[in-house]
């Protein structure tokens, strides 16, 4: 496996804007990644799963959003590629099927929802940006990366690691119930 840091190749576009995207597909699906949040593109090959990366001592967790968005995808992958990115303290390696490049785009080009999405994938995404004539769905990364950080905070519920301030709220606010 290797791992590159922001230095994919750039798709085209006629605008110079300040928004980038990196434009990837999972489950026969576009969608975009803010650059802002890229650190680079973790390439495996033949098939391999991706495993949490470790970059400069930091342990990006794997997201497959293939399964939280239930698309369908056609078994293994011959290449997996995974984006790292980072949102404050919240980070993580995301498995996508390839990664297209980064693309331009004036602010006019980001485009709204449509009206049909009107249940939690409104915070799923942040627009759509028209592509290659179809649609890039523009990724919020910050719904992206919140299981990342819930994930943590259950883990170690789980294990039994729990703070006693923690506890002792929670037995205080069930004696007030009663």
């Amino acid at each position: 496996m290797s791992v590159s840091m922001k230095r994919e190749k750039r798709a085209t576009s006629a605008s110079t804007s300040p928004l980038c995207f990196l434009v990837t597909t999972i489950g026969g699906r576009y969608f975009g990644f803010e650059a802002e949040y890229l650190l680079g593109v973790q390439t495996s090959e033949n098939g391999e799963s991706l495993q949490d990366p470790v970059v400069q001592g930091i342990t990006y967790r794997v997201v497959d959003l293939a399964v939280r968005l239930n698309l369908a995808t056609e078994g293994r992958w011959d290449r997996t590629q995974g984006v790292l990115l980072e949102d404050g303290r919240r980070r993580g390696c995301v498995s996508v099927q390839k990664v297209h490049g980064l693309l331009d785009v004036h602010l006019s080009q980001l485009l709204p929802l449509p009206a049909q999405f009107r249940g939690p994938e409104r915070v799923w995404y942040r627009g759509m940006i028209l592509f290659d004539h179809s649609v890039v769905l523009v990724l919020n990364t910050a719904w992206v990366l919140e299981e990342q950080l819930e994930g943590v905070v259950s883990k170690i519920e789980s294990q039994g690691t729990e703070s006693i301030v923690a506890l002792q709220g929670t037995m205080q606010s069930k004696d007030q119930a009663c």
